[in-house]
């Protein structure tokens, strides 16, 4: 598969490693599996890469000394332990300028953790004189986190630069599904809606020559030998440790459409103030699990939504459906994906059709998102601007028919409710429908200066 997008972080990275040439600089680069790091820096570097595989640290010191001879030029001692490793890579470095890559760095962890102790005390050391660049790949974020986040580490404070990689967005993961022969715009969501931007799980539909979403699914997810089907769990667990039954329980409540902290609490059996450390670990260390806000209302409202759409997937139709699977009741989970899988995408288009629209405003934004109340009145659509006050207000359907003119109405009635200024501000109305608008309706829209998008008139956008 060909290399999407990644501009700004490979510029970024031969940047760096430009300015390495002078003095040391030390990258780290951490995002969930399958988002494409190693890939990332395979394209950015002329480097010595090293995988740091959870083996004992006597044969992972004597795979990367075998490395180094096969990579370096001149003489390579073999290496009795971390610090004489360590201590040649600056050696070697102040006469010939090099980067390393250690993927998967957070093993070391398991493997020997003292090394991040070496690497501070050569960091500091030499990092003022000699040109080398170290790029350290983790995937399991939390673990990351503590080893350049957490103040008592050793190598904290000492990253110059990070990436924070993300799945890729619609607009590039709509393009890698061109490129493989999905041309229907549906087809196209429903990948994503499963899979979201990691292009991993796309490979893999290439791989498998699969063009139908059922054929897709039936065979990474539901099949006696499908290879995605214990990914999230083999992933979560081992970021999430001893804990994970926990934390399961809860993505899994998510994963329903339980978004607040008490229905959460609720469907879970957890205790309202334990439940809270969870979800700030599924939020702020693992990344998993965001908090959203409504426009214009205060924190209290907040709803917590998964934002890895295969982790998604996953807790909503696999993980509940386990005792089928296991017994092969595959045809049976099937069928209950297929029953629930429109209103499953609902929110994710609505996701899609938010960021599209905000693209493309008619008004510098001071807050974009959606709006709803305690009385559960909702705007999908919700973006403020001040002084001269502007709103922009929107629906969002992920439909099967045209809509008509009651549905436009029912947007304008509803934008009513959205206390913000209404005397002096100046309203603006999107409407966006997959299957589009009846005559009439387009008729009732230009009248009341609604703007209405269908589905190709969205994509459009992203041109």
């Amino acid at each position: 598969m060909k290399f999407y997008n990644r501009n700004k972080e490979l510029q970024a990275i031969k940047d760096l490693a430009d300015l390495s040439k002078k003095h040391a600089h030390m990258l780290v680069i951490f995002g969930r599996r399958r988002v494409g790091k190693t890939r990332l820096v395979m394209e950015s570097l002329d480097s010595v890469y090293f995988f740091v595989g959870k083996k004992t640290s006597p044969l992972l010191l004597r795979e990367f000394s075998d490395i180094l001879k096969n990579e370096l030029t001149g003489f390579v001692p073999d290496f009795s332990n971390w610090d004489d490793f360590v201590r040649f890579l600056f050696a070697y470095s102040q006469e010939h300028p090099i980067s390393v890559v250690f993927d998967e760095f957070q093993n070391f962890e398991y493997v020997d953790p003292a090394i991040f102790s070496i690497f501070q005390k050569y960091w500091d050391m030499h990092h003022n004189n000699t040109p080398i660049l170290l790029v350290f790949v983790g995937s399991y974020i939390g673990l990351m986190k503590k080893i350049f986040i957490n103040a008592k580490e050793p190598l904290y404070g000492r990253a110059t630069a990070r990436i924070d990689l993300k799945p890729l967005s619609y607009k590039y993961t709509r393009q890698i599904c061109k490129d493989m022969g999905f041309m229907q715009e549906d087809d196209i969501v429903m990948l994503y809606s499963t899979f979201g931007g990691v292009p991993r799980y796309y490979q893999l539909i290439a791989d498998y020559g699969l063009t139908t979403y059922e054929d897709v699914i039936r065979t990474l997810l539901l099949s006696e030998n499908a290879v995605l089907k214990d990914e999230v769990r083999q992933i979560l667990i081992s970021e999430f440790g001893n804990n994970y039954t926990t934390y399961f329980s809860v993505l899994e409540a998510i994963s329903s459409g339980k978004g607040t902290l008490k229905e959460i609490s609720d469907i879970t059996g957890i205790e309202m103030k334990s439940l809270s450390r969870y979800l700030h670990d599924l939020v702020n260390t693992f990344e998993i699990v965001e908090r959203r806000g409504p426009v214009l209302k205060g924190t209290k409202m907040g709803r917590y939504v998964i934002k890895d759409q295969m982790v998604r997937f996953w807790f909503r139709f696999i993980n509940p459906n386990l005792s089928f699977i296991e017994s092969g009741k595959y045809d049976l989970v099937f069928e209950k994906v297929k029953a629930s899988l429109q209103s499953f995408i609902g929110p994710v288009f609505e996701d899609i059709a938010r960021d599209i629209v905000f693209e493309d405003l008619p008004f510098p934004p001071v807050k974009m998102g959606a709006w709803w109340n305690r009385r559960g009145d909702e705007v999908d659509i919700a973006v403020i601007g001040e002084k001269p006050y502007r709103i922009l207000l929107g629906e969002v359907k992920w439909n099967s028919r045209p809509l008509g003119i009651q549905e436009v109405k029912k947007l304008l009635d509803k934008c009513t409710i959205v206390d913000w200024y209404n005397d002096v501000r100046k309203e603006y109305f999107v409407m966006v429908s997959k299957a589009g608008f009846t005559d009439a309706a387009r008729r009732f829209m230009d009248e009341e200066g609604v703007v209405g998008l269908d589905m190709n008139e969205l994509v459009e956008r992203l041109s």
